[in-house]
């Protein structure tokens, strides 16, 4: 079975990228087996990832605080208009993973292009923020 993980860009290549991979197998390794994580981040942003979304049986995107940035749930659209199953993961921080549900819940937040960038440049800069602290002795970022 093929998962798609639609996820924010700056959740690429991070402890929570890969503890959420991890989970993944495994909720849906107990009832289909073997699982095939489709991770974007292993082919970057220049991929069209169509092609791939198409192969895949279902979509996992991620919430970060309850929202959906701009790319993800265009991700999740993409599903939707192929038939792949929906299933949104709900992510705080990287000590905050789950739950994991089906479908995509109406009051979840869904970002414009702008929004989103705008979210994500917080996030970002409370994560330099964090790697100064790193000199200090209090590392810590939250992805």
């Amino acid at each position: 079975m093929k998962v798609y993980f639609s996820h924010p860009t700056f959740t690429y290549r991070t402890k929570t990228e890969s503890r959420c991979i991890e989970i993944i197998k495994k909720a849906f390794r107990k009832e289909y087996g073997t699982v095939d994580v489709i991770n974007p981040s292993n082919f970057g942003l220049r991929i069209n990832p169509v092609t791939r979304i198409k192969k895949a049986d279902k979509i996992v995107g991620m919430a970060v605080s309850e929202k959906l940035l701009y790319l993800v749930w265009k991700e999740m659209e993409i599903a939707e208009q192929f038939g792949v199953e929906p299933f949104i993961f709900y992510v705080e921080n990287k000590d905050s993973l789950g739950p994991l549900v089906r479908d995509v819940p109406e009051d979840i937040e869904k970002l414009s292009k702008d929004e989103s960038k705008i979210f994500s440049n917080e996030i970002l800069k409370k994560q330099k923020e964090s790697i100064f602290s790193l000199v200090l002795g209090n590392w810590g970022g939250r992805f």
